[in-house]
């Protein structure tokens, strides 16, 4: 069969029901060992008179998962990475340079936007280095230049033929606790359940999410929200107390009464909110260009912030003000501007984790308005001046919007009373988003009519002024009309005061 490792050999004699799905997890790593790629690292190491290194991290996870070769590959070698380096650039006409003097690890950028970092061990010997990582599906090692193979001394082959995620060891998440959110990343990317151990472990753990950096929170909620079924990481994060850490605001939503018209608390809510608008998000039969809205969702705002992943995260949090707007009316509960306060409160939950203005500005504006489509289906039909103004207003969000609004009827409760009529008003507006985007119609924030109403002269002034905002607005520094004018008014002030 192939390479097998003596220090793993308790892989090997797992039940015989899962031996055939290890055996063929481990083929595909045979079948690599093959490739260009593998030999060209082999050559490398020969060049540079290493005779053993080997493949490690989520290379080996991915490649034994049947997956296209990952373009970051990650090498760990037992000493010094410089030489190897050098030599595997010369090789793949690429560029050598030291990542992390500090600690000895290199990096080739090869074409085609392929990279391989190079790094001693972490510990004196592998298995040692393996069993500091952090779940076992990532402590699995190739050997390259040896006759061992596979080198999976915490049985992570076994785990994922089986369907588990498992830590390496029990201190794993007190060692880096953003390890707690890779969990749930991990769960929802590879189809893994999670170990009965590391549920407990990761209730335990959560409390210290409070000390990691923001932009690491921000990295790894939305690479887990991003992901087809990230709102099922959502769902165990509420189970084991994750949410509550990363957003303590939400303590006070589990049995917070919404009023008649809402089946379920808004704990409940938020959460159905935020499914409903992941399946909305793959393109439903109703929908005009399901194709155009996936493509629109796959933008990247920013680096590793996706429109998908934005709009999942501001599903759960598009009532986050309501606590604060709550009031009674009679017998009534009211929550009066609570989709406004809403988003300007979401705008500086988004700060806090570093996002950048496009994406806090993307989430405002349609979390701001997700009202609006319920109240234009109540229109008979709605006009189209009604709709162009919400197309104004909403810009390239408009379809994020659209998702939202209909999420949100749909999570009322088991029969909600106006989604048919929210739905075939969404298809309207998405329907004519569409095609006056492709005819580059989406009308602007502002018209130069609007600035006269201020009281600017028509002339070079008003151009002027309607091109800050246009800028502001690619900024992410505008996301609203009233916020579009607010800035005229500031810009025209300062522009009228003596020199």
């Amino acid at each position: 069969m192939g390479k097998h490792n003596p220090e793993n050999a308790k892989v090997y004699t797992i039940p015989r029901a899962g031996r055939e799905e290890v055996e063929g997890l481990l083929s595909r790593l045979e079948a690599w060992e093959r490739s260009p790629r593998a030999q060209s690292l082999r050559e490398a190491l020969a060049r540079a008179g290493v005779t053993t290194a080997w493949l490690v991290g989520g290379a080996v996870r991915d490649l034994a998962l049947g997956r296209p070769e990952p373009p970051d590959l990650d090498l760990a070698l037992p000493g010094g990475a410089d030489r190897v380096a050098s030599e595997l650039a010369r090789l793949g006409r690429g560029t050598a340079f030291p990542l992390d003097e500090g600690r000895g690890v290199w990096r080739v950028a090869l074409g085609g936007g392929v990279t391989v970092d190079l790094a001693p061990l972490r510990a004196p010997t592998l298995v040692e280095d393996l069993a500091g990582r952090d779940f076992t599906v990532n402590a699995m090692a190739w050997e390259l230049g040896g006759a061992r193979g596979l080198v999976d001394p915490l049985g992570g082959l076994r785990d994922m033929a089986e369907g588990w995620l498992r830590l390496c060891g029990p201190s794993a998440l007190e060692q880096d606790p953003a390890r707690v959110l890779r969990a749930y990343r991990f769960a929802v990317g590879l189809g893994l359940g999670l170990d009965p151990a590391l549920v407990r472990a990761l209730a335990h753990a959560a409390p210290g999410l409070a000390r990691v950096a923001p932009e690491r929170i921000r990295t790894e909620l939305f690479a887990c929200l991003g992901l087809p079924g990230g709102s099922r990481g959502l769902r165990l994060m509420a189970a084991h107390g994750v949410l509550e850490v990363l957003f303590p605001f939400v303590r006070g939503w589990r049995g917070f009464d919404q009023g008649d018209y809402h089946a379920h608390d808004l704990w409940e809510h938020a959460l159905r909110t935020a499914e409903e608008a992941e399946r909305l998000a793959e393109g439903e039969p109703w929908m005009p260009r399901p194709d155009r809205l996936r493509e629109h969702l796959a933008e990247e705002l920013e680096e590793g912030v996706t429109r998908r992943a934005l709009l999942v995260l501001a599903a759960y949090l598009h009532d986050l003000a309501k606590p604060e707007c709550a009031s009674l009316d009679g017998s009534r509960r009211r929550f009066t501007g609570h989709e406004t306060r809403g988003g300007h409160l979401l705008r500086g939950v988004l700060a806090g984790l570093r996002a950048g203005r496009r994406a806090r500005g993307a989430a405002q504006r349609a979390v701001a308005a997700h009202l609006r489509l319920f109240q234009l289906s109540r229109q008979s039909p709605p006009t189209e001046r009604a709709r162009l103004r919400y197309l104004r207003d909403l810009r390239a969000e408009t379809p994020e919007a659209v998702l939202l609004s209909v999420a949100d009827e749909r999570a009322t409760g088991p029969a909600p009373p106006a989604r048919e009529a929210v739905e075939r008003t969404a298809a309207e507006v998405l329907g004519l988003y569409w095609r006056k985007r492709d005819q580059q119609e989406i009308p602007p924030l502002l018209r130069g009519r609007d600035l006269v109403e201020l009281g600017v002269p028509p002339g070079p002034e008003v151009g002027r002024l309607l091109r800050t905002v246009a800028e502001a607005e690619a900024r992410g520094e505008v996301a609203t009309r009233n916020e579009a004018l607010a800035l005229v008014r500031r810009e025209w002030e300062k522009a009228r005061l003596p020199p």
